[in-house]
């Protein structure tokens, strides 16, 4: 059904759905400028156009830190590549039988992720941090995740959240659901 773990076309559509609905409600939730994502700039990159670093053997969805020349400015830009685990997040999706969370899992991964694009950007949080810290890092965004999304209307999306607000309890999760 899903050659190599890979988004169908319909899934794919969903992930840009669900990253509309992200990045308007993160935009709204922190209220960032119309500018912010034009001088933090992010991609989302799906498990087929992925180099083989970026694959992660079990997070539904990463957020790597990459240098851009500009000719125009004397310093490299930073910008930020959401890699999204298509292999992970439908494995996931097939072991908890739940096609009708799709869209909402989509979405609260793609919140999640920008999120930490903000934290990242404005330097509230350093990229680089040791276990202990990264799963603080993780606690806290999985808590802002859930402050975001609870202005947003979206079918399923309140068990997602249920589901999150476990992990987010518990020491040391990597946050799956």
């Amino acid at each position: 059904m899903h050659p190599q773990g890979v988004f169908s076309h319909e899934e794919l559509r969903l992930l840009a759905e669900g990253l509309n609905v992200a990045e308007d409600s993160v935009s709204d939730f922190f209220r960032l400028s119309e500018g912010f994502w034009y001088r933090h700039p992010f991609e989302v990159r799906t498990l087929a156009e992925l180099e083989p670093a970026e694959v992660a053997p079990e997070a539904l969805a990463q957020v790597l830190r990459l240098r851009k020349a500009d000719g125009r400015r004397l310093r490299d830009r930073n910008f930020w590549r959401i890699c999204f685990q298509d292999h992970n997040f439908l494995e996931a999706m097939q072991r908890k039988q739940a096609q009708d969370l799709f869209l909402p899992m989509l979405t609260y991964v793609m919140v999640h992720e920008l999120v930490h694009v903000v934290r990242f950007s404005t330097f509230v949080q350093l990229f680089e941090l040791d276990q202990k810290r990264r799963q603080a890092e993780e606690a806290t965004v999985h808590r802002l995740s859930a402050e975001v999304l609870k202005r947003v209307r979206l079918p399923h999306l309140e068990q997602v959240l249920d589901c999150y607000e476990n992990f987010a309890a518990t020491p040391g999760s990597e946050g799956h659901c």
